[in-house]
């Protein structure tokens, strides 16, 4: 499936229903979260000396959230301009976002765990940071995908 980044709706010709705001904003949080989080984690594992300083590592960090931010109210303006608004949002929208976030939130709860109880009695420092910092990017991300896959396999929603 293609995806056309501007207008944020797959290139395919058979869907039946148009696309949901929330739909439209799931695809735009992972094309624009991933992608700069993907080469922030890259940085951290293979070049670690990039940033050899505390306030370089903060540096780095918000240059990525700082990418994130800017490539999301992007996307929202653009959706805001063209009043793409799609299908008012109803019970089905509430389940999938209700299974998503319930999944997600495992996930961040065993992240959470671990960089809250376990890391600081063996880590400390940027390692614990970056360990949390992963888990809310993989939770997040876990989140909009079953969003995504929620309406795109209805069956799989509830």
């Amino acid at each position: 499936m293609m995806l056309n980044i501007i207008t944020i709706m797959p290139a395919t010709h058979n869907l039946v229903y148009p696309m949901s705001i929330i739909e439209k904003r799931a695809w735009l949080t992972l094309w624009t979260m991933c992608p700069v989080y993907l080469v922030y984690f890259a940085i951290q594992i293979g070049w670690p000396d990039l940033a050899p300083t505390p306030l370089w590592k903060f540096g780095v960090l918000a240059i990525v959230a700082g990418l994130h931010a800017i490539g999301y109210i992007a996307g929202e303006l653009v959706m805001r301009v063209r009043r793409d608004e799609g299908p008012q949002k109803d019970e089905r929208d509430d389940a999938i976002d209700a299974r998503a976030t319930r999944a997600s939130y495992f996930l961040l709860l065993a992240g959470t765990m671990l960089t809250g109880m376990v890391m600081p009695f063996t880590d400390s420092g940027w390692k614990v940071v970056n360990t949390a910092l992963l888990f809310i990017v993989l939770s997040e991300t876990l989140r909009v995908v079953l969003t995504v896959r929620g309406y795109r396999h209805p069956r799989l929603a509830h």
